[in-house]
């Protein structure tokens, strides 16, 4: 019998009104047996573009008269569906047959790299024999719209794979769609096949997969009634595609695993690290267990051991098997070559104390009695069972406007791991260094363990020697102990030592105006000024006491320092401007929440000298200082104060013109006498006479970059190539030049691509006639700034 395959585009069907209409975007053709049908098929599919094909829509019927709407409508299906469905006829029957389910260990690394659980991952075989792993069998699954018939024949086949050969106490995670888990039905089902094997629910941990984009609110809900059943939740691949910090907040998960993208290239990474360190940290602060997936590297393992994970899974310990399997891979022994840090012999567990606790269940009346007891207690810690939930303060229990325990429990602050190493909890202090609160502790379950008070132990972490202990690890300058040491001896043996302390005005309200990244940026930019004015200057250490505060240690009297803590003034007011927003530079002060104004860029120095008086100790000088700091801080703007009888305060005179700007804009205008062009090193030359460029580029009047980029060589690795062909129009240093066909200097920023403040100059090329021709762009990092701005005029 002779059929008719009638073809057209999306935007047609959606206006048709049989399968006969008039229009071009359309095709009717005649088969008669299967096989033509599929000759076909397979003809467009070689003919046309996979984005042609997902808008093409495909309908049969016996002849080529009119149908009507309605019953078109109903028999018509997308292209792909289409193909798929007489391609591979066997996916519309029973899927089990062809699914088996393999087995991938997850690894504790508390108990030597025991096995902790396996994942489940389908496996589907073709008729032709062919094995597809989990991501090729659901794409096609979807082509042929049975992705849910066939995420229940892997649950299924999973669940009696638990039951056949995993051991009691060890839980299997099995993925789930989300659309699954939200279907009517699903849960019952999957009860009804535990009780049937005898599975112990707390074995079973549902991984929501990476899916379409789902509404986390809807889905929570359904999650909560898992939970309920005493099953558990994990999300997968936190950090990639649709699984972001909004489900992780919704979804009360039990379990989290890290993508292995983010493993991977957070190494080396700083950026990327600080990414996933704030999922580590939301992930605890949320009592969630963290696996750090898709390991295969010994780099990888180390590098999680020190970042505090305890879970992980990868190829490194075993590969997916059919058959469930304890037999794993070692860890790798610490040795040097591949160890992040010294041995840790810092133990946590000496600061943590247990802490007030009140179940959940208690009325306001028994916690109020509980602090009338423990009269020198402000928190205590609300558990559900072992599950911390959140505190309870002092001050809001006894408050007369709260009649319940709900009402005045406040969330937890930062919950951490009882094992977390001295080297994570260091970063975490340096992350959050403006919190000043109680930590939770928690073991690898999440249950409560105790009380962690930061500034106990901070002495304790700043004292202890590690591999870069010595090195602040944003300026790069001596911190630390050793300052310290080298602070008593010049004290000690040289009574002529001269210490200059260094640090920024207003900062912590610059923090909390501008966020911490701005913050971070303006440190260092000091840091290289003083880097700079110092760096060829003998009899001088530069150091890093620590936040905003430097230290100068000078062993001897150096007769021109004022003048050169004058220029340090002047050459931070010159560059900071970069770092405040334009309408705070016009006033001259910027306001924070509170409503409070402060002044833009100002720094406050003070003096002390040995000739004033004996200096014992680091100690005692830092109270002479903390003396000259109080009168600098009574001056609103930049000071110098020097420790005399009187003190004697020294004000810039005048206002300090940098023309590192000028210098830099002369540079990038003698590349126009260069001949530019497609290579890639055309510019070679001129980053040996400027190395202060990071990266040049060339774009077109209208936006568009016209060559690849110039990278300095010094930069090989670190930014990218190419470049060209890629639209910038958008960017401020092209618009605000297209604009003006004035030169632009951006803000300071933290580039992803070098992960160093870095800030932005456009250079306009005009023709003869006035008009623009071209615009270079180059990036320049905040080194950089500080060597063009340190010549004095």
């Amino acid at each position: 019998m002779e059929l008719f395959l009638h073809i057209f585009d999306a935007n047609s069907h959606a206006n048709m009104e049989s399968p006969r209409f008039s229009g071009t975007n359309q095709t009717s053709l005649s088969y008669q047996t299967e096989a033509e049908l599929l000759q076909i098929l397979d003809q467009m599919i070689a003919k046309e573009s996979a984005h042609t094909l997902k808008d093409t829509w495909v309908l049969v019927s016996q002849d080529t008269q009119p149908i009507g709407p309605m019953a078109a409508l109903q028999a018509t299906m997308p292209f792909n569906t289409f193909y798929a469905r007489h391609k591979y006829p066997w996916l519309l029957s029973a899927l089990e047959p062809h699914v088996q389910m393999h087995y991938q260990p997850i690894v504790d690394f508390g108990q030597g790299g025991k096995v902790f659980g396996f994942e489940a991952l389908c496996r589907l075989k073709t008729p032709e024999g062919k094995w597809l792993n989990g991501m090729e069998a659901f794409a096609l699954a979807a082509e042929v719209k049975r992705t849910h018939e066939l995420d229940l024949a892997c649950q299924h086949l999973a669940l009696i794979g638990k039951s056949q050969a995993i051991a009691a106490d060890t839980p299997i995670f099995i993925n789930v769609l989300p659309q699954t888990i939200m279907s009517p039905g699903w849960l019952d089902f999957t009860l009804h096949i535990m009780a049937q094997h005898n599975i112990d629910k707390r074995d079973v941990v549902i991984e929501i997969v990476e899916s379409e984009k789902t509404n986390p609110e809807v889905l929570a809900r359904y999650c909560d009634e898992i939970r309920m059943h005493g099953l558990r939740i994990a999300l997968d691949d936190m950090g990639s595609g649709f699984n972001g910090l909004r489900i992780l907040a919704e979804v009360r998960a039990d379990f989290i695993k890290i993508d292995r993208a983010i493993v991977h290239e957070a190494q080396g990474s700083r950026v990327r690290t600080v990414l996933l360190e704030a999922i580590i940290s939301m992930a605890q602060r949320l009592g969630c267990t963290i696996i750090a997936e898709g390991l295969e590297r010994v780099e990888d393992i180390t590098y999680c051991q020190d970042l505090g994970l305890h879970y992980a899974q990868g190829h490194y310990f075993a590969h997916p098997q059919s058959t469930p399997s304890d037999q794993v891979a070692a860890l790798p022994a610490r040795d040097e070559s591949h160890r992040s840090h010294v041995p840790d012999d810092f133990h946590i567990g000496e600061f943590i104390s247990h802490g007030l606790t009140i179940d959940v269940s208690s009325s306001i009346a028994e916690a109020r009695s509980l602090f009338n007891i423990h009269i020198d207690v402000a928190i205590a810690v609300v558990l559900d069972g072992k599950t911390p939930l959140g505190v309870l303060r002092r001050g809001k229990v006894f408050s007369k406007k709260v009649s319940g325990l709900g009402a005045c429990c406040d969330p937890l602050p930062k919950v951490i791991n009882h094992l977390i190493p001295s080297s994570v909890l260091a970063r975490l202090f340096y992350l959050d260094r403006a919190n000043t609160d109680i930590w939770i502790t928690v073991n690898e379950e999440g249950a409560y363990v105790g009380i962690l008070q930061p500034m106990e132990i901070m002495a304790q972490l700043i004292s202890r020697k590690a591999s870069t202990g010595n090195l602040h690890p944003l300026s790069h300058l001596t911190t630390g102990p050793t300052l310290k040491q080298t602070l008593d001896n010049s004290l000690r043996n040289n009574p002529n030592t001269q210490l200059v302390y260094i640090d920024l005005d207003h900062f912590k309200a610059y923090n909390d105006r501008y966020g911490f990244i701005r913050g971070d940026a303006m440190i260092r930019l000091l840091s290289e000024i003083i880097r700079q004015e110092f760096q060829d200057k003998t009899g001088v250490m530069v150091g890093h006491i620590g936040g905003d505060d430097f230290v100068l240690i000078y062993d001897h009297n150096a007769p021109t320092l004022t003048d050169i803590l004058l220029h340090i003034i002047s050459q931070f007011q010159a560059l900071a401007v970069h770092l405040y927003d334009a309408t705070d530079l016009e006033r001259g002060f910027f306001t924070t929440e509170d409503g409070k104004d402060h002044p833009v860029a100002s720094v406050s120095i003070a003096v002390v000298n040995g000739k004033q008086g004996v200096l014992e100790n680091s100690v005692m000088a830092a109270e002479r200082a903390a003396v000259l700091k109080k009168i600098g801080k009574a001056n609103i703007g930049s000071i110098v104060v020097v420790e005399d009888t009187p003190p004697q305060t020294i004000l810039p005179k005048k206002e300090f013109y940098s023309d590192w700007q000028d210098r830099a804009l002369s540079a990038l205008q003698s590349l126009l006498k260069i001949q530019r062009s497609t290579g890639s090193h055309d510019l070679d030359s001129c980053f040996a006479e400027f190395p202060y460029f990071e990266v040049i580029f060339e774009l077109e009047p209208n936006g568009v970059q016209r060559y690849a980029n110039w990278i300095n060589p010094n930069m090989y690795g670190k930014i990218k190539a190419g470049g060209a062909g890629i639209d910038r129009s958008q960017q401020a240093y092209y618009q605000r030049v297209a604009e003006s066909h004035a030169p632009y200097i951006s803000t300071i920023y933290l580039s992803t691509a070098t992960e160093d403040f870095c800030l932005t100059v456009s250079l306009p090329i005009l023709n003869q006639q006035g008009h623009l021709e071209s615009i270079l762009v180059a990036d320049i990092n905040i080194a950089a700034m500080a060597v063009l701005s340190s010549a004095r005029k």
